[in-house]
């Protein structure tokens, strides 16, 4: 049976993005992985600065954005910087001392392709979900410039869809026929209509009470700054609803600032936290939404609405990047730069029961496209073809 040096990068207790990913394929593969991770330092760091899960509206003051904090970020980020330069360095003699040179390698994301820098590997194949630091945020530090050096020189690429296949052709010019799509999918068995807003008493939510479910980060490019602009919006004509934030900040200083919008927006009775949801209980979430939003403005996939489809909720998200792709004609896709075109689409929803209906419909039918059975068909084929 083919073997495959699955570099993988930190060890993860928590089940979301890259992580997730990998993990659905991992487990639906037909080869013998070795499994390559590490404990990661900063990770460690993180965790004991992430405020904890239920901090809500109330549990943190508004912020003017002084001039101490702004010296405690930048100390912060310099210190960062440190550690992860310190993990990298580990995490490449970790990968010397357990490869087997005859093993196809897999480097599971985009961030561990500066190890091709350091190795002289073959057989190698990088999954880079995306290029948003370097595109989308600009960053051309030496940091990422190592990054994109490495998938220069990756015999392979698999990416998740295809505007990021198109983005790396164009920033990389990296040859198109060494690109394969392996998509991003959901797990019908875990995904599913099960509509039951018993979750919802958690917070003391009535089952009555219009909720609108919000999955994901709080890093500026979830774009949630308009988001609680559309919220402020639809207040003034649909005032009695809750909105639902689930997940963690994952980046530094972040959940200050959503705070902070939140209260000019007047909206902390109707913003609810749950910090980070366990993968079981995820499903839940989604059921008992009327309503998903998603306003990212660039988004190598979009994960949240395709599970929100498949569980039967109508999903809202912006038109731009890859979210066309994963929704099609079955959500409602907006201008993220219109506040209102986002609030009358949420009225849409939550007051047209037909309209309602006829989302749902077409999302449970484009969810189905999505088979992780068949991204890890198409992940093992490319093991093959580099064998």
């Amino acid at each position: 049976m083919m073997e495959i040096d699955y570099i993988n990068g930190p060890r993860s207790d928590k089940m979301f993005g890259m992580y997730k990913y990998q993990m659905e394929i991992r487990k639906r593969l037909d080869v013998i992985l070795n499994v390559i991770e590490y404990e990661s330092l900063m990770q460690n760091i993180e965790k004991r600065l992430t405020p904890p899960n239920n901090t809500d509206v109330n549990g943190i003051k508004k912020s003017n954005k002084s001039s101490e904090s702004g010296i405690k970020n930048f100390l912060f980020n310099q210190a960062r910087k440190s550690v992860q330069e310190i993990d990298r360095y580990r995490y490449r003699l970790i990968v010397k001392n357990s490869i087997n040179p005859d093993n196809i390698k897999h480097l599971t994301n985009q961030e561990l392709a500066y190890l091709l820098n350091h190795l002289n590997l073959d057989k190698t194949v990088v999954t880079c979900y995306d290029l948003i630091p370097w595109v989308y945020e600009n960053n051309h530090g030496n940091y990422w410039k190592n990054i994109m050096k490495g998938l220069k020189r990756s015999d392979r690429i698999i990416t998740i869809s295809e505007f990021s296949k198109q983005e790396i052709i164009r920033e990389l010019k990296y040859p198109e026929e060494r690109i394969d799509i392996v998509s991003v999918a959901v797990d019908h068995d875990v995904y599913r209509p099960n509509r039951d807003k018993t979750i919802l008493k958690q917070f003391n939510i009535p089952e009555d009470q219009k909720t609108i479910l919000y999955v994901g980060s709080e890093t500026p490019r979830m774009n949630l700054d308009y988001l609680i602009k559309s919220l402020s919006k639809l207040k003034k004509t649909f005032p009695d609803f809750k909105m639902i934030k689930v997940g963690d900040p994952q980046s530094f200083g972040a959940r200050e600032n959503f705070l902070n919008s939140i209260n000019e927006n007047r909206l902390e009775k109707n913003v609810i936290f749950t910090g980070y949801v366990a993968e079981e209980e995820l499903p839940k979430w989604y059921n008992a939404a009327d309503l998903l939003v998603y306003p990212c403005l660039y988004a190598g996939f979009g994960v949240p609405p395709l599970e929100a489809m498949a569980c039967g909720t109508p999903v809202i998200t912006s038109n731009t990047s890859s979210l066309p792709e994963v929704v099609g004609d079955a959500g409602i896709m907006v201008d993220p730069n219109d506040p209102m075109e986002m609030s009358r689409a949420m009225f849409e929803i939550l007051t047209n029961e037909s309209e309602m209906e006829a989302v749902v419909q077409r999302g449970l039918k484009r969810s189905k496209l999505f088979q992780w059975e068949d991204s890890a068909r198409v992940t093992g084929q490319v093991y093959r073809e580099l064998e």
